[in-house]
């Protein structure tokens, strides 16, 4: 049944290469690239769906002082929840180590940049596919470790791994193979080595404290609804009365020193959740909903290139159908060979559209979408849904020129009575919605670029630059204070620093906070910082002085930034007391520790002179040459223990990295969406102008410059991408205003901009179809009027 249509296609390219070129390259493109961003947007919204009885897994997640929420939650919770709630089936606990972990295996030592620290129902509440032990036994003592086939492949090649002992952390631990599972990939519990968790004493535990992730698996009649319940009835009985607070607890549940309990399905957790402390970094909704929705507008640009192209030929194929009409051909079987035609042109396309789709997929792997590649061209699954993709769009693109071609009567065919070119408002059409798709990305690119230059560019109230922080100084212990002062002696150390916390690491310092005026505290965010810490990260002191070593009053002193200032409601800052008995003697300009996308909050400096972090503000050039210095100096004072830095610069770029990547990603698929209408466009314009060669060459013979000629052409074409424009451009508007939105922190949508994706949209139309009027209207009339 197919080759009549391979048949019939194989003729037409024969006939008609550079139409039917223009067809193929279209669907190619539209193809390939919404393919790989429909796969990647189907694959960050099926994260975690793999365990069986998903659906009925939550994790809690708790809040307590008004801190912003926690992913972790109380050690003890689990104690007690199973016991209130009877809905829950098991119920698991487990906690993550990370940074570089030593692992010794024979002579060999590896880092692992992580692992789970994981209690005796973890692969029963997760199931993993178990490659040798069983679930059943492990984690059964504190000396045995679960190791994932690639890190089993990695220690033992094809040794058997049951049974062997590996040596990990500086203590160099020994630990027993219990078993090997197959690792997963599309959830945030990703892990290659599970160790057992060890649970602390009973009674050191405190309400205030998270210290796992706790997640439960509901019975199949239970309900979340009767799980939050619980969790409140657990508030009332432990939490409660553990805090000692004199009010009721309808006063202590609405204060600020209250714990909160949060349930989240485990289905959300990945792309929706915002707590601190997640088990692993998420997704990105926000890009993940553009990015799937580009991928929809460019197979729609694709496939109206293909409606466009076919239904503008009809005068061409009207004959074939008026004969086979008259033959006898219901019109059934000619749909079918229309419809047949059209997918075998989008399966021809989906062999270039497979190259297209690896070299894209190829492109973003290095913005951390490796994974995608892996499955897109590896499974069989995905190879098969990339060629129902391809006759869906095939289908889909067909239907329309099918029915059109095939609705007239034979004999007005064959009398010439049928319009030439097919119903021309329908293509208006058409060409209006794909450069209103084209126009509207456009201006999302250029909106979401100049977002991005705003948050690399805005003042952060400090100096960034130049700045490198060592995060775990106080590994040194006492011979921190030593080694700093030996870097100190480098020429391009201008100056250092110990703090407890530094900008943008990700750590949670809070206290309550109280001036003699407020009925109630403040949870505030707090930062202990030593006497160099200001001027080293070149923070703005606006009142009042920094803290001094040699004044023995600023061990109870603090420096606010002005949302603080604002917060406590101190009209006059220096020396007010808050905390009964701690002074304010500084008053520092707002800075950015955290994403734009949060406002600036409230900010206490406390003075402490140690600290976990050494921050050193450096000079010159040779980056490398210091480097090497610091890590030969740290060996020096800590062999065992590897250094962990970071540039301070670095880590605020690592905070808009999604949005660096969707302004790539925006970028890139809008050129080639911009690529597809322009094919089709070109196809029209060049369609139109054999159409009207006679036309042009009587306006030649009669004196028409080529300009005018140029013009005439162009001039529908351009009237179409002009109501492109007036409908394009506001939507663009409000669907960017609303995602700017997401930033404290945001630009406005000047009106060049606007003018600006308008300009680009009119320049690119007009280039494309002048390049087929000016081969028109600079040809030979005499040939122009001899065409038939």
């Amino acid at each position: 049944m197919t080759l009549p249509f391979i048949k019939t296609a194989l003729r037409n390219f024969r006939k008609y290469p550079g139409y039917t070129f223009l067809n193929l390259a279209g669907l190619a493109v539209g193809l390939a690239a919404s393919f790989v961003l429909v796969l990647y947007a189907y694959r960050e919204l099926t994260y975690d769906r793999q365990f069986a009885g998903g659906e009925r897994v939550y994790r809690i997640a708790t809040d307590f002082y008004r801190m912003g929420g926690f992913a972790k939650s109380q050690g003890q919770l689990l104690d007690y929840l199973p016991q209130e709630c009877p809905d829950i089936e098991i119920a698991t606990r487990f906690d993550r180590g990370f940074r570089e972990t030593p692992v010794e295996v024979g002579n060999a030592v590896y880092q692992e940049p992580s692992y789970l620290l994981i209690d005796t129902n973890f692969f029963e509440l997760f199931p993993h596919r178990f490659l040798a032990g069983s679930p059943a036994g492990v984690m059964r003592s504190p000396d045995e470790v679960v190791l994932s086939r690639r890190l089993a492949h990695k220690y033992f090649g094809e040794e058997r791994p049951l049974g062997k002992t590996i040596k990990i952390g500086k203590e160099k631990k020994p630990y027993t193979v219990s078993a090997v599972v197959q690792e997963m990939d599309k959830t945030h519990l990703r892990a290659g080595l599970w160790l057992p968790l060890e649970l602390p004493e009973a009674g050191n535990q405190h309400w205030t404290n998270v210290t796992y992730y706790n997640y439960v698996r509901l019975q199949e009649a239970g309900s979340r609804e009767n799980l939050e319940r619980s969790l409140d009835a657990l508030l009332r009985n432990y939490a409660w009365p553990a805090s000692q607070s004199e009010s009721t607890f309808e006063q202590w549940a609405a204060s600020n020193q209250a714990v909160q309990f949060f349930v989240q399905p485990l289905k959300d957790i990945y792309l929706f959740s915002e707590y601190k402390f997640e088990v692993s970094p998420g997704g990105n909704p926000t890009q993940v909903y553009a990015l799937g929705l580009i991928g929809l507008f460019i197979i729609l640009i694709a496939g109206v290139n293909y409606i466009n192209l076919t239904t503008a030929r009809t005068s061409i194929r009207a004959k074939e159908v008026g004969v086979k009409k008259t033959l006898g051909a219901p019109r059934r079987a000619l749909v079918r060979q229309f419809m047949g035609e059209s997918v075998v042109n989008s399966l021809l396309a989906l062999v270039l559209a497979f190259f297209l789709a690896r070299f894209a997929a190829s492109v973003f792997g290095s913005a951390g979408w490796a994974p995608l590649l892996k499955d897109a061209f590896s499974e069989g699954y995905y190879l098969g849904a990339l060629v129902l993709f391809a006759v869906l769009v095939g289908l889909l693109s067909g239907i329309y020129p099918a029915f059109y071609l095939t609705r007239f009567r034979p004999a007005n065919i064959l009398k010439g009575e049928m319009a030439p070119g097919g119903n021309k408002a329908l293509r208006g059409g058409l060409v209006v919605g794909q450069f209103t798709i084209a126009i509207g990305l456009i201006t999302a690119s250029i909106i979401v670029f100049q977002q991005l230059k705003y948050m690399q560019e805005k003042d952060k109230g400090f100096e960034m630059e130049g700045v490198l922080v060592i995060e775990n100084a106080n590994k040194l212990g006492a011979q921190a204070e030593a080694f700093r002062q030996e870097l100190e002696q480098q020429s391009q150390v201008e100056s250092t620093a110990f703090s407890g916390r530094i900008p943008t690491d990700g750590s949670v310092w809070m206290y309550t906070y109280q001036a003699p005026e407020m009925a109630e505290a403040l949870t505030i965010q707090t930062f202990p910082v030593d006497a160099d810490m200001i001027p080293t990260l070149g923070m703005r002191l606006l009142e009042g002085r920094n803290f001094s070593k040699d004044i023995a009053s600023d061990s109870t002193a603090a420096i606010l930034n002005e949302a603080a200032v604002r917060a406590l409601g101190l009209e006059n800052p220096i020396g007010a007391e808050i905390n009964e008995g701690q002074r304010v003697i500084g008053v520092v300009h707002d800075f950015n520790f955290q994403s734009l996308k949060h406002q600036i909050e409230p900010v206490v400096m406390a003075y402490t002179p140690a600290g976990s972090r050494l921050a050193l503000r450096l000079k010159g050039r040779d980056m490398s040459g210091f480097l090497s210095v610091l890590q030969d100096t740290w060996k020096r004072f800590s062999a065992d223990e590897p250094i962990r830095y970071f540039f301070l610069d670095d880590n605020f770029a690592e905070l808009a990295a999604n949005e660096r990547t969707l302004s790539r990603a925006v970028a890139a698929f809008t050129l080639i969406a911009l690529l597809i209408a322009c094919l089709g466009l070109f196809g029209l314009a060049a369609f139109t102008a054999e159409q009207r060669t006679k036309e042009i060459g009587i306006r030649k013979i009669l004196g028409a410059s080529v300009a005018s000629l140029v013009g005439l052409l162009s001039r529908d074409f351009l009237k179409l991408v002009a109501l492109a424009l007036a409908i394009a451009l506001p939507l663009a508007w409000y669907v960017m205003h609303r995602w700017l939105q997401n930033f404290a922190y945001r630009i406005d949508i000047a009106w060049w901009v606007l003018a600006l994706a308008a300009l680009l949209a009119l320049l690119v139309a007009f280039l494309t179809v002048s390049v087929q009027s000016l081969r028109v209207a600079t040809g030979n009339p005499a040939e122009a009027l001899r065409s038939e």
